[in-house]
């Protein structure tokens, strides 16, 4: 933390009035409340003597080489989250870049904080134009986390900034990046710690890192069905791009998945082949699933997985997710050959009465 604020929470710490450390200090009263408020700084030569009184050392005073622990990262990610929802998506980029300034070499936090920036501006429903000043800082941050020390984060970011060029054409910087990556060819560690809770007899356990591994799996395997219907629709094959989707469709069914998950495939599929009829009646599912959370505590195979929030937030879940999916689907080019039927007007205009669109905050 800057150095106001470790003067101010370590002077409350020991029960000190701004006035008690003004009169050690042989300094006044205003002075030390400038200090706290970050207006002015202690003089040189006052440094040594305040570290004394407010039992430090200069370097902790002064921040040097500080970083954050994992609890205080998590805490602040929470606050970000709190300022997004709160004062709008600007005020969130500003807190989250100049936090990151004052701590450069925490990756951890670096990474948090791309990664909850990317999504609130993916929640945001603001145009594609809009973004690319947004997008640029995120792709920023996740840059400064090449070099980070932390191997795990490291990588996670590497990966992360490789999609992102991946996104945007840039072929050659993606494939050196990919050259970064570690092949995965150890064996999976989640198993051996599944393996020692049952030997523990710690059961519940158990089977909730083993349900939260199947849903990593599941992803990627959704990750993988969306990529061989691309393939086919490129290759002009829509017919195997369709059976691609259906059964993952069915798969998904099988597995317990949330409805919206379900339909993500088929829509992008129908989209592609600019299937009119199919569009709009997979539209109406992903829309009406989108309006209620997954409830993994009522699935078998997710049953230990507890829901992020409460169920009386499910309005506040929808209020939160159709606003940028309507967006998103009224701006989006892909989109452009369903706008003139009524049906997808009358669609998309019975869901802004119940969740109208408001403009992000500044």
């Amino acid at each position: 933390m800057p150095i106001n604020y470790v003067i101010k929470e370590k002077r409350k710490e020991l029960g000190l009035t701004q006035e008690q450390i003004a009169v050690c200090l042989g300094v006044s009263t205003p002075a030390v409340n400038k200090w706290e408020k970050g207006a002015a700084y202690p003089d040189i030569t006052l440094l040594p003597p305040l570290a004394r009184l407010l039992k430090v050392d200069i370097n902790t005073l002064l921040c040097f080489n500080e970083t954050l622990t994992e609890q205080e990262v998590r805490h602040f990610i929470t606050k970000l989250s709190q300022v997004i929802q709160k004062d709008g998506l600007d005020s969130g980029f500003k807190t989250g870049i100049e936090k990151v300034r004052e701590y450069p070499n925490c990756g951890q936090l670096i990474h948090l904080t791309a990664v909850t920036l990317e999504m609130a501006l993916l929640m945001s429903g603001i145009h594609t134009e809009e973004k690319k000043q947004y997008e640029d800082q995120i792709l920023a941050l996740y840059e400064r986390n090449i070099g980070c020390d932390n191997e795990s984060i490291r990588i996670r970011s590497t990966y992360m900034l490789a999609s992102k060029y991946m996104n945007l054409g840039v072929y050659d910087k993606t494939q050196e990046l990919l050259n970064l990556l570690p092949d995965q060819e150890t064996p999976d560690k989640k198993l051996l710690e599944t393996d020692l809770l049952i030997h523990q007899n710690r059961l519940d356990q158990a089977e909730e890192l083993l349900e939260r591994r199947l849903i990593t799996k599941i992803n990627e395997i959704m990750m993988l069905f969306s990529k061989l219907a691309d393939i086919e629709l490129k290759q002009g094959n829509e017919q195997n791009a369709a059976h691609i989707a259906d059964v993952f469709s069915n798969t998904a069914k099988q597995l317990e998945l949330w409805d919206y998950s379900r339909c993500v495939l088929p829509l992008s599929v129908a989209v592609g082949q600019q299937n009119i009829p199919k569009s709009l009646s997979i539209l109406e599912s992903i829309l009406s699933a989108a309006e209620k959370p997954w409830d993994t505590e009522k699935t078998v195979l997710y049953r230990h997985i507890k829901n992020p929030a409460p169920e009386a937030s499910t309005s506040t879940f929808a209020s939160a997710m159709l606003p940028p999916l309507l967006s998103e689907l009224e701006s989006s080019p892909k989109y452009n050959f369903l706008h003139s039927t009524p049906q997808f007007q009358h669609l998309i205009h019975s869901y802004r009465l119940k969740y109208p669109s408001e403009p992000p905050k500044s």
